[in-house]
């Protein structure tokens, strides 16, 4: 309890702190180096104060200056925190529009360029992702989703949904798959506590879809997924 309660008030310090400098860096220009570099700052001290453990595999699968779209498994809050600290490229998440109606952290969430997708309306996403599209080529960032939509309920990892798929094609940027393991335990979802702990970050190697047709979407999903489950599963042998 003791442990919990320290957890949320540092969270809530880093969050208010680091949203309030991002609205400011925000107002000139939300993707910048200062606004990245804000949003690391603020997922490593939430690591630190979680007591997890980051282990990353593949960054020498990463190719300095390039942008990817990066997709992930779901399985916890922290998932969040760990990308955008484990990840050393400069990177922005197209999140669930729930996240940002929290007071102060929503804020600073619109403050450094997230992007909010509502999952029930299939125009605004389209929306979204054309406003990816643009802030990719525009910044040279690269784009965080989660295709499962939401954190996974179960531990295991479900049927993934087209749209960050749609992305990469019509950017013609790689897919970077990641697996992440063991955030599920540091914050399982629907409960409100905090475990230290081991998360195990795989980055694969890119797939490339430069001149890939949008009829392959399906294909692009399937071989993805395998990708990420895969090491998933490797994460527990």
């Amino acid at each position: 309890m003791i442990r919990l309660g320290l957890f949320l008030l540092i969270i809530a310090i880093d969050t208010t702190i680091s949203a309030f400098t991002a609205i400011l860096g925000g107002i000139f220009n939300p993707y910048s180096r200062f606004n990245t570099g804000v949003t690391r700052i603020w997922a490593q001290i939430i690591l630190l104060a979680a007591g997890v453990k980051l282990h990353i595999e593949g960054t020498e699968h990463l190719q300095g200056g390039e942008s990817y779209v990066v997709v992930s498994n779901h399985q916890s809050l922290m998932d969040i925190p760990v990308l955008l600290y484990g990840l050393p490229v400069p990177l922005r998440i197209i999140a669930k529009q729930e996240l940002f109606r929290i007071p102060i952290f929503g804020w600073g969430m619109k403050g450094v360029g997230m992007l909010q997708i509502d999952r029930s309306n299939q125009k605004q996403s389209f929306e979204t992702l054309k406003k990816a599209e643009q802030i990719i080529r525009r910044h040279h960032l690269s784009i965080l989703a989660f295709p499962e939509g939401t954190r996974s309920e179960d531990g295991k990892i479900h049927p993934f949904k087209k749209g960050p798929f749609i992305l990469a094609i019509n950017t013609g940027l790689s897919l970077l798959p990641v697996s992440v393991s063991g955030t599920r335990q540091i914050i399982p979802k629907g409960k409100i506590q905090v475990n230290p702990g081991r998360v195990k970050v795989k980055i694969h190697s890119p797939i490339p879809v430069a001149g890939v047709e949008l009829s392959r979407r399906n294909e692009l999903v399937t071989k993805t997924q395998k990708i990420i489950e895969q090491g998933f599963i490797e994460a527990y042998k």
